[in-house]
């Protein structure tokens, strides 16, 4: 597959500089939603198959401001002037390594951790977490990408303070269609989570639709819209919509 002419940065193998900030609402139930703010950085390393990304998150939760009410309808009760509360999350630094790379295909893994810097119980894991995936992805004769991934999300401690630890698998099937127009871009994000902690399997699906907004402090910018959906009887929420503000390649 060749270069685009500007990476818009949906092809995972093709690391570049990239400064994005995003807010994310999430509809956990008809009583319950919360929201994730977050800014990101990446810098490609050594000869440029190798990438660090930082990560600097802020939850928007009711349960920030009132984490002992663990039940929908105390959380319906609270007063919408003093329910929702932005505190630190936890913050993180990814390391991303494209080990191998053809014009047909090519392979990455990620090794992300999580620092325990949340300032609540409700607005991180309570503990030092990490992150892995593996992906491998193919480079199809259409111009698309198709990058199927495992994903394992788990805890470095053995818990929190309520003795809650995280272990989550992620089987994720990434793809990319060629648009015939190089200003828009889309990706189809759909995935099947198992978390091993509860026993609880679930599914989910979300769509990127971005444009390439022009040149901006040296580099190319783009908006970005993803809306999302969860389903099977044990998914954790309901929807999501995602936006956010991305300049790449300065």
């Amino acid at each position: 597959m060749g270069r685009e002419e500007v990476n818009n940065g949906t092809n995972p193998t093709l690391l570049t500089t990239q400064a994005t900030v995003q807010y994310q609402f999430n509809q956990i139930n008809s009583d319950l939603n919360t929201g994730l703010l977050e800014f990101q950085y990446t810098q490609p390393i050594a000869d440029g198959s190798k990438a660090l990304k930082f990560t600097l998150p802020f939850s928007d939760s009711p349960l920030n401001a009132k984490p002992q009410l663990t039940d929908t309808a105390s959380i319906a009760s609270i007063d919408d002037r003093v329910g929702d509360e932005v505190r630190l999350g936890d913050a993180s630094v990814t390391f991303v390594d494209v080990f191998h790379l053809t014009k047909e295909n090519g392979a990455a893994y990620t090794l992300e951790l999580f620092l325990d810097t949340a300032e609540t119980d409700t607005s991180g894991y309570g503990q030092f977490a990490m992150e892995t995936s593996l992906f491998y992805a193919y480079f199809l004769k259409s111009g698309a990408i198709f990058a199927p991934a495992w994903v394992q999300t788990f805890g470095l401690e053995g818990g929190n303070d309520q003795d809650l630890d995280v272990n989550v698998s992620t089987f994720d099937f990434y793809y990319v269609p060629k648009l015939a127009n190089p200003k828009y871009f889309m990706t189809y994000d759909p995935a099947i989570i198992h978390n091993w902690e509860s026993d609880e399997t679930f599914g989910s699906l979300q769509i990127n639709f971005g444009m390439m907004t022009g040149r901006v402090f040296g580099g190319d910018s783009q908006f970005f819209v993803k809306p999302g959906v969860m389903f099977g009887g044990e998914a954790p929420g309901n929807w999501s919509i995602q936006v956010g503000y991305k300049i790449l390649n300065f």
